[in-house]
Order: C-alpha cells, then sequence, then structure tokens
C-alpha cells in the first residue's frame, strides 16, 4: 500500500505541477519529499523497495578477451540492445521532433548513439539511447537544445560524491514518474485513427503492446519489428496491375473507368504498383493476362514503370517469358518511365527480347509511337 502512495501522489505531484509552472522541476522535488518519507517512516520494513546501493568510481578498463561461451552471450546480448536502441531511439527522435516542430535526421541520430554506446561500453557504463523517459521530462520543463543534456551532464559530476545517499531512494516513486511520462507516450488518438485508416496498422501496433507488457521490452520490440517487416513483405507481394486510359482531350494518362477517360484502340496500358521481384513475378504476369482477355484485340501493350524501382533475376526471367510469349501472339510491348536503375537491368539481362524493348518518357509518347 505504501508503494502505491508513493508512485500515486509522485505522479499526482507531477501532473498537477505541469498545470501551475511544468518549468520547475517537479519530478525531483516528488522523488525527494518521496525519499524523505521512506526514511523517515522506515517504510523499507513495510515492503517498500529501495533504489539500493550506487556505486561511485572513476571508469576502469576491464576490456579482456572472451571465450566461446562468453562471446556467444555477448552477441545475443548485443542484438537485443541493438533492437532497444534503434526502436527507442527512432521513436523518441521522431516524436519529439513533430512536437518541437523541427527537423530530424535519423541516420544521424543512429550514428551519435552509436559512438556515445562504444564510448560507454569502453568506459564501463550502461549502454545508452534516446530514453523517452528523459526526453519527456525535459521537453515538458522547456528544454530545446543540446545545452540541457551538457548541463545535466555537468550536474552529475558535482552530485556524483553523494550519490552513496540515493540508496534510499523508493523505486514507487520513480515509478510514479514513469507513469507520468508513459502518459505522454500512449496516444490513444493515434491509436482511433490507425484504427479507422488500417485494421492490421492496428493489429500491429496492439500486438506490440501486448508483447512489450507480457513479453518483455526486449521480445517485444522485436515481435514488432518482425511483424512490421512481414507486413511489408505481404503488401509489396501483392501489388496491383492497374489499367490506364487517356483522359479526353489530354496526353495525361489515368484509371481507366474514371470520367472522361477514354480507351486507345488496340492498346493496353498498366502500371504495376511495386518493384517486380520473386515473390510477385508470378502476380505480374497471371494479372496482366487478366486483363488483356478483357481486351482480346489488342496489339501493343504500354508498361508504365513508374512504381518499378527494381527488378530481381527471378523477375526479369518472368517479364522475358512474358515478352516473348506476347511476340508469338503478334502483341508488341514497350516501357514508359523507367528509372535508370530498371534501364540498366533491362540491358544487362542478356536477353534480346528485353534490351530492345523500346523506352518512353512518357505513357503517351509509347502510345503515339505505336501506328494504329
Amino acid at each position: 500500500m505504501w508503494s502505491i502512495v508513493l508512485a500515486l501522489g509522485t505522479l499526482a505531484a507531477m501532473t498537477i505541477g505541469e498545470k501551475i509552472n511544468p518549468r520547475l522541476p517537479w519530478a525531483l522535488a516528488a522523488v525527494c519529499v518521496g525519499t524523505i518519507l521512506c526514511v523517515s517512516l522506515s517504510l523499507a520494513s513495510h515492503g517498500v523497495q529501495e533504489l539500493g546501493p550506487v556505486i561511485v568510481g572513476w571508469p576502469t578498463w576491464r576490456l579482456r578477451w572472451f571465450s566461446m561461451h562468453e562471446w556467444s552471450v555477448i552477441f545475443t546480448t548485443a542484438l537485443t540492445l541493438v533492437i532497444v536502441i534503434m526502436s527507442q531511439t527512432a521513436a523518441t527522435a521522431r516524436t519529439s521532433a513533430d512536437e518541437l516542430g523541427v527537423a530530424d535526421n535519423l541516420s544521424r541520430d543512429f550514428v551519435g548513439v552509436g559512438l556515445a554506446n562504444v564510448a560507454a561500453g569502453l568506459a564501463g557504463a550502461f549502454p545508452v539511447d534516446a530514453s523517452p523517459a528523459r526526453t519527456t521530462v525535459t521537453r515538458l520543463a522547456g528544454g530545446r537544445t543540446k545545452l540541457v543534456g551538457l548541463v545535466a551532464a555537468i550536474g552529475a559530476l558535482i552530485v556524483s560524491p553523494f550519490a552513496s545517499i540515493a540508496h534510499s531512494i523508493p523505486l514507487a516513486a520513480l515509478a510514479g514518474v514513469l507513469l507520468f511520462v508513459a502518459g505522454r507516450l500512449i496516444k490513444i488518438g493515434q491509436l482511433r485513427a490507425i484504427w479507422f485508416i488500417s485494421r492490421v496498422e492496428f493489429l500491429l501496433a496492439i500486438l506490440t503492446v501486448l508483447g512489450v507488457l507480457i513479453l518483455g521490452v526486449e521480445i517485444g520490440l522485436a515481435m514488432a519489428v518482425g511483424l512490421a517487416i512481414l507486413d511489408q513483405t505481404w503488401r509489396s507481394a501483392h501489388p496491383q496491375m492497374i489499367e490506364l486510359g487517356r483522359q479526353h482531350g489530354t496526353t495525361s494518362w489515368e484509371i481507366a473507368g474514371e470520367r472522361g477517360v477514354d480507351q486507345v484502340n488496340r492498346v493496353l496500358a498498366v502500371i504495376f504498383t511495386a518493384d517486380i521481384y520473386f515473390a510477385n513475378a508470378g502476380i505480374f504476369r497471371r494479372d496482366l493476362h487478366l486483363i488483356m482477355a478483357k481486351h482480346p484485340g489488342t496489339r501493343h501493350i504500354v508498361i508504365d514503370a513508374a512504381a518499378i524501382a527494381n527488378i530481381d533475376y527471378t523477375g526479369l526471367a518472368m517479364l522475358t517469358q512474358v515478352v516473348e510469349d506476347l511476340t508469338k501472339d503478334s502483341v508488341s510491348v514497350s516501357i514508359a518511365r523507367a528509372s535508370a536503375d530498371v534501364r540498366g537491368q533491362l540491358a544487362r539481362s542478356g536477353e534480346k527480347s528485353l534490351s530492345s524493348i523500346p523506352i518512353y518518357d512518357s505513357v503517351d509518347d509509347a502510345v503515339s509511337a505505336f501506328p494504329q
């Protein structure tokens, strides 16, 4: 009961203090009051857990060569840390940048955190990342620049000789601070928006929350990353083949069936909405044949490659077979809006049927080049 009182008291102090003046150190004051109560009332004897001994000293050089068993432990532990650090850093950096209205370079952030962890490892310190808790408290207190971190580091050095008395800090008070921060990090409005936009993404978000709560941060975040990769793989493996038509009186080509969009006699223009690779090569071929079945009089096909950034070996092999089959049926093929990379892949494929395909800068140019 005392632990609950300390946690809720800290949470209440920070919540009320934020409304009074968020720049004042309410978290520090609440933790100090909790510590005084814990010591004066001997709450440790009533089941309140304390922080415990805090060792103060200069960094020591403790690097040595490890056995194979130790290396396996180090590798798995480091891999887990990488997942947690990158996930938390990315989430914290993006969220804070959005709330502050500033630009963020996540790659640069990763480099900074990586170098900081190299230094922490050599000094024997804990791994570091962009902490959601510290960042939120800093932002609520009005911190906006790197000077905050510098002042905090200097302050830590100044009070380090007195760190031994920190053993009496009740963990419940620190939990109250984290509850306050969690209330700012959990975006119910965003979850509601995700629900209306994508049921699949909402399910991934809920599974991530449950994974972190039930299985722990490491497994929960690893599961979230794995599910996100599977989701994107599924999406890229099930793209769409969209039929195009010319907007009446213009040279613009848009989705067929829309108002004012006309079909061109004996010409079929399509756009594939993803890269062509082993997972969706068969879908490309199947969907193209299905659309052609609707237009038996087609004598020329234009493939709009604006959404295709890469074609792997399987995709090139499939495309070769499709072009050769169409050629046997007296149906010619051209490509529009292909990137330099796609052009190079077609040229390097070694297949004459691909390297000889005419490529145009626009769909209308490709259609206009076909004799009507």
